[in-house]
């Protein structure tokens, strides 16, 4: 059997229940509203051949890590597939539901801007502190179990992410900052909650190679996440998920790849 029946069918189970509360419980009203039934089932075609793509990309990219040899020919702005399949997915649910205006479709609320900017910096390094406790929490458990290599070498594309130059983590940072915030919060989680949005979240990383990674991975978007449900704006959101990625890319990064060499 082809590795990919099995991904495939949980996407299908996902959209076939996507579907159903859409239709039986309205999952994405207020926050869409279809002129036609035609708009509303194109949206459903949209949203599942979205789907179908995703499932691919993350069964294909858990199937066949990536080594150093890969990553010796890979283009630097491959690591920007998943965002451009990000953003063509977005417009394409904005032309579909009737082009609303962008602070609504993605719930970017200007007022109190300083207040959820500020805040936003506090939520970022907060929540890099409770990933990095979980991540000695849970390494220290793997380690005791023995499960844990005594001397583990850093996964490829994390070694290959902390040798780029400045200049190119930093629109690393704000291609995840900006896309990943306007997907995975300002559309996804509003209408399938934070744990569904997490997760898909979590599985969409599943290429650092990393299990601490994951789990931090995890825990910052619980946090996010959670900020986003508070203030119902995305604003704290993109700047905590800034603040995350330039703290593991430029600091933590860097130090745990030149100490584990």
């Amino acid at each position: 059997m082809s590795p990919f029946v099995l991904p495939l069918a949980f996407i299908a189970l996902v959209f076939g229940a996507i579907v159903l509360l859409n239709e039986r419980r309205g999952l994405f009203y207020p926050a869409d509203r279809f002129s036609s039934p035609a708009l509303k089932y194109a949206a459903y075609a949209w949203l599942g051949l979205f789907l179908f793509l995703l499932g691919l990309l993350i069964t294909a990219s858990s199937l066949r890590p990536v080594t150093s040899r890969d990553l010796e020919h890979v283009s630097f702005y491959s690591l920007f597939s998943l965002h451009f399949i990000l953003i063509v997915f977005l417009l394409g649910w904005w032309l579909l539901t009737g082009r609303p205006r962008l602070s609504q479709f993605l719930n970017i609320r200007g007022e109190r801007a300083g207040e959820m900017v500020t805040g936003g910096f506090a939520i970022g390094v907060g929540g890099w502190v409770i990933t990095i406790v979980m991540a000695v929490v849970v390494g220290a458990i793997i380690s005791a179990t023995g499960l844990m290599p005594k001397a583990p070498e850093p996964p490829p594309m994390i070694a290959w992410m902390a040798a780029l130059p400045v200049w190119k983590k930093l629109i690393i940072v704000l291609s995840a900052m900006t896309v990943e915030e306007a997907f995975f919060r300002g559309w996804l989680q509003k209408r399938v909650g934070l744990i569904a949005s997490t997760i898909l979240f979590a599985l969409a990383h599943s290429g650092l190679g990393s299990p601490l990674l994951l789990i931090g991975v995890t825990m910052i978007s619980l946090v996010i996440g959670f900020a986003f449900y508070r203030t119902k704006n995305l604003i704290p959101g993109v700047i905590a998920h800034g603040v995350f990625d330039a703290i593991q890319l430029f600091v933590i990064i860097p130090i745990a790849f030149k100490t584990l060499l």
